[in-house]
């Protein structure tokens, strides 16, 4: 009888642990934001991979003196359904205004309806993207030439360029560098001073 109960034991935590599971996995990077090598806040980026279905969070909370205390909180969720980008839900909190930015794929167009500081874009993009901002800070865009910036809601070209590659994004260039085919550091545009995004 306990030949038997072990060996039923046995099959069950096999079968537990190798049977197929629909959570695939999860992972994160954290990255240390600064300005002129002074550190004023932190982002992480989490990539859940559930079936066909993967999913971005990015979360930054930043905080710095310009006249004044200023403090930017920044979230975002991205949805891929079979490799293709589905939906993108981004907000901003700060001090300038509370905005936000929203993409959903609907039968065969894009649906926009984006709303940063001093910008507004609700034209429908007609094709399909299968790259977009929040891949950048897991995947090396070595064969992308044009990605979708969820914040803009706007098609954006990627260049590589020596040993970075640039994204324009509304006329802003930020600039990605890669080791061994992982985000290392970004270098991202501002109108008052440009700051860098660097891995922990």
């Amino acid at each position: 009888m306990k030949r038997h109960l072990n060996r039923f034991v046995s099959i069950c935590l096999i079968s537990f642990f190798f049977q197929p599971s629909s959570v695939n996995g999860q992972e994160v990077v954290n990255f240390d934001i600064s300005v002129a090598g002074i550190s004023i806040g932190e982002m992480s980026a989490i990539k859940t991979t559930t079936g066909n279905e993967i999913k971005y969070q990015i979360n930054s909370l930043v905080s710095f003196w310009f006249f004044g205390k200023i403090s930017v909180d920044y979230k975002s969720n991205t949805i891929y359904k079979n490799k293709q980008l589905y939906s993108a839900i981004s907000s901003t909190n700060s001090k300038r205004g509370d905005f936000s930015s929203s993409i959903q794929w609907n039968k065969d167009h894009y649906k926009v309806d984006a709303k940063t500081y001093k910008f507004e874009n609700n034209s429908p993009i007609k094709k399909p993207f299968f790259f977009s901002s929040a891949m950048l800070f897991f995947e090396e865009p070595k064969m992308v030439k044009e990605f979708l910036a969820e914040n803009f809601g706007l098609p954006s070209p990627v260049t590589k360029v020596k040993d970075y590659y640039e994204v324009d994004v509304n006329g802003h260039k930020n600039r990605y560098y890669y080791i061994g085919g992982k985000l290392d550091k970004a270098i991202i545009y501002n109108p008052v001073k440009n700051y860098m995004i660097k891995r922990k």
